[in-house]
């Protein structure tokens, strides 16, 4: 394809004055793009009557005394009216043909999605605490762009369509050629983990429950070895190889919070990477590669529910993702060794093996995967007897690769505690700490051998019934569709399922993965490394149906609504405004030996554990940990080797009107208000309306207008953390432990810029009888 774009370039009517006139092509996008120009300043000055139009009657409606809300809508459709008028007689010079009411319709949702796209962006911006201004002047932006292109290639499609229609023709002939440059792989490489990085930086600080509960503190217990010191201080997850969290730890405790964000992004952008090489082979078994293909297929793998929930934080899938890839990547490049005889492809398979391994070690759940691999190496067009030598070849690299991420973390355990997976499987291995059960998350599962066989469906019908997070990815379900009339398609036409070997390895990964996938887990977030590889397997199975142009066309259109909406329904496990460091606690001054308790409550507290005098132990009680009979004691003894001195840690409530009071007035601020100007009286007459938390400080002493938060219903804040300390109390006695709810006091602590203030109490020892104590 790109000889022949190069051919057409180079052809007798380069040089030829009439050619313009001669293709009709070239006309058209001629007049397509002098009209543009006229087009754009029209819709700008369309777009000022309608403001002038839109702020008239709203003001005019307040002070008739209706709602600021019923105002509002009144002056947005009046906008919207005088605009659509305005455009479809000057801007667009739209031909009668087409029932008005239809044209209104279609103007109107257009108008309404630019709105919406406006107050998102500007959304965005309060909410990463940037500056409002930049935020409106974005969202404006961003809106009118929107606004323009909707109405100028959907609302007023009845006037003449030909320049249009070049247009659009010469745009996507355009995106063609650029992704079809010679450089375009390249380039396409060097930009995904940069682009990851900044999705990063603008997504906020990571503040995922795991990242608070453990992935902060497990590495700062390796380095600081208090392995056997501590005692689940971050619950049962307290126990997970650290490996994986040691450089995001290195990272924030010696870098601005930031750094760390946008490195965390750029290395999941080597996802995209790695499915770009892999994505090439896979088209270059049926010919030449596509470059613009490869690069829409690969970006549209990365646009799955999961790899966007995982974006640029902490919690390990998308990180461990790129060894997945990595290792399918380099055994799908030296497939055509793998299959024939020789040494060469058996040791590319181990070295797959290998990266495969490391992945497993730094988190066991992509063990789905290395098994999913090992089966689809026995089903290679290979000889019989070579089948089974890459296998084995393959299970020796996980093998080493996961001895060599994790063989000191399972012998640490094994030294420690006597079960090297402790305390997960401890019915076999048993440590009496923990009780002898085998840890499973059972609840995912399929609870039927029908929902198992429509699992798919029932993954996007019930958007929580995969994870915590909602997700719908509706991927899967149209593959499974598309896979049942292959096979279908197959069996009338009494044909065989042709598939070229690295379509087969890529199309038996996906679904061996997916079914092992969902017989032990059904947790979508563990997912990541098959979603990524399913538009492609999507593409593969659309070629099988259809032929020609209609494959590619169909494939393009249902992808396109695939990732669609993944991106717009897309969510993230939690984030929260930059600031310089990623953490911060305020601590008291305590003495150097004692036992920090944590006690479990909805919100983790692992992450404060490093904040506290080193010399501490970290213990925590009433958690996820599965308790076994020697538990209590080793908490007793514990305590009792700091001569009984403890401080139990919980959370402490906040004010969420205060904080959104603190937020708002940080924006009008710069504005320099009077609370006794006309804006001022205003904004107080809309929140007496609109809100029950806020309200304008009419007895400011600065005399400037500023917000205060009413006091919220329900408990005050002392008596939620008074609540909150009884529980506490209760936990800790089940232990022979007491609390002094006197002692009890509130400390400031924060995940980025949010506050996460904690409570402090002293706890001490219950003498036992027959006790010195």
């Amino acid at each position: 394809m790109r000889a022949c774009s190069r051919y057409r370039h180079a052809g007798p009517n380069r040089g030829q004055d009439d050619s313009l006139s001669e293709d009709p092509r070239n006309w058209r996008t001629a007049v397509a793009s002098s009209m543009i120009h006229k087009q754009i300043g029209w819709f700008a000055v369309v777009g000022v009557v309608g403001f002038a139009a839109d702020a008239s009657v709203l003001y005019l409606l307040l002070a008739f005394g209706l709602g600021p809300f019923a105002s509002r809508a009144f002056s947005f459709l009046t906008a919207v009216f005088v605009t659509w008028q305005l455009n479809r007689r000057k801007t667009f010079a739209v031909q009668p043909g087409e029932p008005l009411w239809r044209e209104g319709l279609r103007y109107l949702s257009a108008m309404t999605f630019g709105g919406a796209a406006n107050y998102a962006v500007y959304g965005a911006f309060i909410m990463a605490r940037w500056s409002p201004i930049l935020g409106l002047v974005a969202g404006t932006g961003i809106g009118t762009v929107l606004n323009f292109l909707s109405a100028r290639s959907w609302v007023f499609r009845d006037r003449s369509q030909t320049a249009r229609r070049g247009l659009f023709r010469s745009w996507i002939g355009g995106l063609n050629r650029a992704l079809s440059h010679p450089h375009a792989v390249r380039r396409a490489m060097w930009l995904a983990p940069l682009l990851g990085g900044m999705i990063a930086l603008l997504l906020g600080q990571d503040s995922n429950w795991d990242l608070l509960n453990y992935h902060f503190y497990n590495p700062y217990a390796l380095l600081g070895e208090r392995i056997g010191v501590d005692l689940a201080a971050a619950q049962f997850q307290s126990y997970f190889n650290p490996l994986l969290d040691l450089p995001y730890y290195a990272m924030v405790t010696h870098a601005p919070a930031m750094v760390a964000g946008f490195v965390m992004g750029a290395f999941h952008g080597l996802n995209f990477v790695l499915l770009l090489c892999i994505v090439r082979v896979v088209l270059g078994s049926s010919g030449k590669p596509d470059d613009a293909t490869s690069i829409l297929l690969s970006l549209a793998g990365c646009m799955g529910p999961a790899f966007l929930s995982e974006l640029g934080n902490s919690m390990g899938d998308d990180t461990t993702a790129v060894f997945m890839l990595c290792a399918l990547a380099l055994i799908m490049w030296q497939l055509r060794h793998v299959v024939e005889a020789g040494w060469r492809g058996v040791i590319s398979v181990a070295a797959g093996g290998l990266l495969m391994g490391a992945g497993v070690g730094l988190k066991l759940t992509n063990a789905v995967f290395a098994v999913a691999l090992c089966l689809a190496l026995l089903a290679l067009p290979a000889p019989w007897l070579r089948r089974p030598v890459l296998a084995f070849a393959f299970g020796l690299g996980v093998l080493g690769g996961i001895a060599t991420t994790a063989g000191y973390w399972f012998a640490t355990l094994l030294r420690v505690f006597g079960n090297p997976l402790f305390p997960q499987f401890n019915a076999w291995l048993g440590s009496p700490l923990a009780a002898p059960i085998a840890i499973a998350d059972t609840r995912w599962l399929p609870k039927s051998i029908w929902e198992a066989l429509l699992f798919p469906f029932a993954m996007v019908t019930d958007a929580t019934r995969v994870g915590e997070l909602a997700m719908r990815p509706f991927v899967w379900p149209v593959l499974w569709l598309l896979v049942v009339l292959w096979v279908g398609a197959a069996a009338i036409r009494k044909s065989s399922l042709t598939l070229s070997v690295p379509e087969r390895l890529v199309v038996l990964f996906v679904s061996l993965a997916f079914v092992i996938w969902m017989a032990v887990f059904s947790i979508y977030r563990y997912a990541v490394s098959m979603e990524m590889l399913a538009p492609l397997v999507v593409w593969i199975v659309v070629h099988k149906l259809l032929s020609g142009d209609m494959a590619k066309r169909v494939a393009a259109v249902t992808l396109a609504l695939v990732t669609t909406s993944a991106v717009v329904d897309a969510r993230s496990w939690g984030h929260q405004a930059w600031s310089t460091h990623a953490f911060r606690v305020v601590a008291p001054d305590l003495p150097a030996s004692g036992t920090i308790l944590f006690i479990a409550e909805e919100e983790p507290n692992g992450w404060m554990a490093p904040f506290f005098p080193p010399a501490m132990a970290a213990v925590g009680l009433g958690t996820n940990f599965p308790e076994g009979p020697a538990y209590g004691a080793r908490v007793r003894e514990i305590v009792g080797q700091s001569g009984g001195k403890a401080w139990a840690v919980m959370p402490a409530h906040t004010d969420e009107g205060a904080v959104r009071a603190a937020q708002m007035n940080d924006i009008l601020g710069p504005l320099t208000l009077s609370v006794s100007g006309w804006p001022c009286r205003k904004l107080s007459a809309l929140l007496q309306r609109v809100s029950k938390h806020l309200r304008v400080d009419e007895a400011s002493n600065t005399g400037s207008c500023r917000l205060v938060a009413l006091p919220p219903g329900g408990m005050s804040l002392a008596e939620a953390d008074l609540g909150t300390i009884q529980r506490s109390a209760e936990i800790v006695t089940r232990y022979g432990l007491v609390l002094d709810a006197t002692s009890c006091r509130t400390y400031e602590a924060w995940v980025g810029a949010k506050p996460r203030p904690y409570q402090l109490c002293a706890t001490g020892m219950i003498p036992q009888p027959g006790s010195s104590q």
